[in-house]
């Protein structure tokens, strides 16, 4: 839930296996704001609990660490969100137009 943290503990991961001491294993533990399926009711959680998690939000957290570092300015990192929306609703309609791959290709590129 902390992009920086992510970044430090995967440098260290990264050096330490180009210094030759083998690999390691980075345990993400995350919050999942949203249901097991679109119209999930959630009743295993209150809304005190999502609320909660919310402010800990990791995007949110790294937007506020750019603006206050200056490193970049909100009208960039709206134009920034737009584009993406923009590439995501293409990849999907992109998708959606594209045919069904055959059966045949079930397995492919699976034990590579």
């Amino acid at each position: 839930m902390d992009v920086t943290d992510v970044y430090e503990k995967a440098m260290e991961a990264v050096n330490r296996a180009r210094k030759g001491n083998g690999p390691s294993l980075l345990e993400m533990k995350t919050y999942r704001y949203k249901g097991h399926y679109e119209g999930d009711p959630q009743e295993y959680r209150s809304v005190e609990e999502i609320e909660e998690w919310s402010k800990k939000d990791p995007i949110k957290k790294m937007e506020g660490y750019i603006l206050k570092n200056e490193i970049s300015n909100k009208n960039d990192l709206e134009k920034i969100q737009k584009e993406l929306i923009k590439e995501l609703d293409e990849a999907v309609e992109f998708a959606k137009q594209s045919e069904y791959p055959g059966s045949e290709d079930a397995l492919e590129d699976l034990f590579v």
